[in-house]
C-alpha cells in the first residue's frame, strides 16, 4: 500500500501544492481582516447599510477556507481519478500486480491524506494568524472553538469532499466533478442557520460526511465493475 500510495503522489506536484496551499492561506487571511476592517469602520457602506456583524474574523476564514478545500479536494479527485479514467490510462494501472481494489483504495486515501494535511495545515494557520492579530488590532475577532468542534467538521467535510466523485464519474465527467463541488460550497455555506455556515455546523458536516461515504462505497463499488 506504501508503495502504491508513492507512485500515486509522484502523479500530483506536490511541490506546487504546497506553495498554493501557502499562497491561499495568505489571501483568505488578508480578506478576512480587510473584511473586518470594513465591517468595523463606522463610515463604510456595510455599516452604513445596517448589516449586522455576526461573523468573527476567524469564523469568516474558516468558512472560506473550508469552500475552497471541497474545491480542491475535487480537483484532486479529478486529477488523481477521473482524467485517468477518461483518458484510459487507468488501464496501465490494472497491469500492475496489484488487486484492482487496492488501486482504487489507494486512489481514495491518498486523496483523503492530502485534504485532511491540508485542511489541518490551514485550520492551524488561520487560528493561529488571527489569534495574534487580535492581541494587536481591535477590529480583528477571534472567536474560540472547540476543539472537538474543529476536528469532527475538519474530517467529516473532508468526506463530504468526495461527492463530487460520486457526480463525476456517473459519466467521467471532469466538469461535473468540479461544478458539484461549486454547488456544495453554495449550499454548504448558507449563513441562514448560523453565521459560519452549514459546513461549519458539527452535526450537519458529520450528516453529509456520513451520506458522503455511504455514496463513496456505492461509487467504489461501480468503480470494481466499471468497463474501461
Amino acid at each position: 500500500m506504501t508503495k502504491l500510495l508513492k507512485n500515486e503522489l509522484k502523479k500530483i506536484n506536490l511541490k506546487n501544492q504546497i506553495i498554493s496551499l501557502i499562497v491561499m492561506n495568505i489571501v483568505v487571511l488578508l480578506l478576512s481582516i480587510f473584511t473586518a476592517s470594513l465591517l468595523a469602520d463606522p463610515t463604510s457602506e456595510a455599516n452604513s447599510a445596517g448589516i449586522a456583524v455576526q461573523l468573527g474574523t476567524s469564523e469568516l476564514a474558516l468558512l472560506i477556507t473550508r469552500a475552497i478545500l471541497i474545491v480542491w479536494q475535487a480537483i484532486l479527485i479529478v486529477q488523481i481519478i477521473i482524467e485517468e479514467y477518461k483518458t484510459k490510462t487507468i488501464t496501465v494501472l490494472f497491469t500492475y500486480p496489484y488487486g484492482k481494489n487496492q488501486l482504487i483504495l489507494t486512489k481514495f486515501l491518498l486523496i483523503f491524506l492530502l485534504t485532511v494535511a491540508f485542511a489541518v495545515f490551514s485550520t492551524l494557520f488561520q487560528e493561529v494568524s488571527i489569534y495574534l492579530l487580535s492581541q494587536r488590532l481591535t477590529f480583528v475577532t477571534f472567536v474560540q472553538e472547540s476543539i472537538w468542534s474543529l476536528i469532527i467538521v475538519l474530517l467529516s467535510n473532508s468526506c463530504l469532499g468526495f461527492l463530487p466523485l460520486f457526480i463525476g464519474m456517473k459519466n467521467v465527467s471532469v466538469i461535473a466533478t468540479v461544478v458539484s463541488s461549486l454547488v456544495i460550497v453554495v449550499i454548504g455555506s448558507n449563513s441562514q442557520a448560523t453565521p459560519a455556515g452549514l459546513l461549519g455546523i458539527p452535526i450537519v458536516s458529520l450528516f453529509l460526511g456520513a451520506v458522503s461515504v455511504i455514496l463513496m462505497i456505492v461509487t467504489y463499488r461501480s468503480m470494481l465493475v466499471k468497463e474501461i
